[in-house]
């Protein structure tokens, strides 16, 4: 790490993504779960009997996709799918007992993370390491290039570009 002194923030920040991104998924190997199943499980949490067609353009793919994860979640117990009462084409995702418990062992592994991230940092520095990443996130979107634009289609947008990677 000696002579990373000139490293520019832009960076950093990428190699912590990409550090954080990788712990996040060996923790969640333990569970046997994928970053996109962990996503539909707590987009689950929030919103319990969404339609399977909602929930997959919340999490930004195809509804194919969507089927397949979905399939694999049944498989293990942690979602049950029902069709809807008063619509029959409409198939709603619920979470079961396990998938509740699969929800806080992820919630832990967030814990985790966030302790690692800011390990050897009293509360005010990351009380303003917070506060100067939301800045930066700001700044990002107040460029003429994203102004007024959504996050949540932004990044839909990278993801099927492929233009996330450098």
């Amino acid at each position: 790490m000696n002579g990373m002194q000139d490293t520019s923030v832009f960076l950093l920040l990428h190699q912590i993504l990409h550090l954080s991104k990788y712990q996040a998924m060996k923790r969640m190997e333990a569970l046997d779960l994928k970053p996109s199943q962990a996503g539909i499980l707590f987009l689950l949490n929030k919103h319990e009997g969404i339609s399977q067609r909602e929930l997959a353009e919340k999490i930004g793919i195809t509804p194919p996709s969507m089927t397949v994860a979905l399939k694999k979640l049944e498989s293990r117990e942690y979602i049950l799918r029902k069709p809807d009462q008063e619509d029959q084409r409409i198939v709603r995702i619920y979470l079961k007992e396990k998938g509740i418990q699969c929800v806080e062992a992820l919630e832990n592994i967030l814990k985790e993370m966030e302790d690692l991230l800011h390990h050897g940092m009293s509360v005010e520095e990351r009380l303003l390491f917070r506060r100067l990443t939301m800045q930066m996130r700001d700044n990002l979107f107040a460029s003429k290039d994203l102004k007024g634009m959504d996050l949540c289609a932004l990044m839909k947008e990278t993801r099927h570009s492929g233009r996330h990677g450098f």
